[in-house]
């Protein structure tokens, strides 16, 4: 046994390899005998090494066919105390696989946070396990999601850790996008440990406050709101203080989604259909001021090339970007695409050179 980690799927001998411990609540574990054997012998014909189970939380118990038939095939299910958390049970094995002494083992409670997050971002874990996987973390509802681009990420996460377990407060964080993503339990001392980072990384971006984990991509994208608009320097900005003074967008993302859709629905179109980047390139060019020397040096093109990709912009969306009431128009559906997901946003690593517009 080399490795641990948790599953909720009914399949997990697809996406976890030989010698790891599978751990679950039971939530994608079949009711029947033959069911219940054939998901033991998936795992066992994919040289998992064991099944680690808390019965209490089990919506269907292993029967004893099943055991039986686990038996019989020398597949072992273990069965965890309700009070043990799982990063416990994956920390153990990781240090036991690789002879760590317990004190270094702490990066593996660490390295499997970072892999639940990961999970918990892209809607992989079912939301009634979220909730019990978390709390083995010691974190718990109501959430609060931040975001910060250092110049560093790695380095960003590492001191994350550090200031969090000086603080003796819980957290996940994940480097993703080249950003640091942290999931926090709300109050002030996880609070006073963000405000303490984002002055030592240019400032954080930080979601409003939230309850059901299913909203976590929703956090995200608030988040990384907040950022972009925080100027300051190492202050941290909530998206409740950025959207207090928001005069023109809504803040929930189906309206932003509408918003943005109404004016860039074309251009989105016909860069997915042609393969082109028009979207980017009229986002520059208002992230600039609509400078033509500036965009097209972000761009890496020609000022002519990049007139004459504003040119078409124009044409596709029926918009005159001369005109302050289209550009503000067109400016206004960049955030709400922004604000909703539809949009990354950073673009510094963008480049539209190969973009072909012929």
């Amino acid at each position: 046994m080399s490795w641990a980690h948790v599953c909720e799927l009914a399949d997990p001998w697809r996406w976890l390899g030989p010698d790891t411990l599978v751990m679950t609540t039971g939530i994608a574990v079949p009711g029947g005998d033959a069911e219940q054997c054939a998901y033991l012998d998936g795992m066992y014909a994919a040289g998992i090494a064991a099944i680690a189970v808390d019965a209490t939380m089990m919506r269907a118990p292993f029967n004893a066919a099943a055991l039986a038939h686990a038996t019989q095939i020398g597949f072992p299910v273990l069965e965890t105390a309700h009070d043990v958390r799982f990063s416990m049970v994956a920390r153990v094995v990781a240090s036991a696989a690789l002879g760590l002494p317990a004190a270094d083992s702490k990066q593996f409670e660490q390295l499997h946070g970072a892999l639940l997050l990961s999970e918990l971002c892209d809607g992989t874990v079912p939301s009634t396990a979220a909730a019990r996987l978390l709390s083995g973390f010691g974190v718990g509802a109501p959430f609060i999601c931040a975001v910060a681009q250092p110049k560093d990420p790695r380095a960003a996460l590492a001191e994350a850790q550090s200031l969090f377990a000086a603080a003796d407060t819980a957290m996940l964080a994940i480097v993703r996008d080249g950003q640091l993503l942290l999931l926090v339990e709300s109050g002030p001392e996880p609070r006073a440990v963000l405000e303490a980072l984002a002055e030592r990384n240019g400032g954080i971006g930080a979601s409003a406050r939230f309850h059901l984990i299913d909203e976590l991509p929703v956090a995200v994208q608030q988040a990384r709101r907040a950022l972009i608009r925080n100027h300051e320097s190492g202050r941290l900005l909530a998206y409740a203080e950025h959207d207090a003074t928001s005069l023109f967008l809504p803040s929930d993302p189906d309206q932003l989604r509408r918003i943005a859709r109404q004016v860039l629905g074309p251009l989105r179109t016909y860069d997915e259909q042609r393969g082109t980047a028009l979207t980017q390139t009229l986002r520059t060019f208002l992230e600039e001021n609509r400078s033509w020397v500036r965009a097209s040096e972000r761009l890496y093109v020609h000022r002519q090339t990049l007139i004459a990709r504003i040119s078409r912009i124009e044409k596709i969306i029926d918009r005159n970007l001369s005109s302050m009431e289209d550009a503000a128009e067109c400016w206004l559906a960049i955030q709400a695409a922004i604000g909703c997901g539809d949009l990354e946003p950073s673009d510094d690593s963008i480049s539209e050179a190969s973009a072909d517009l012929t």
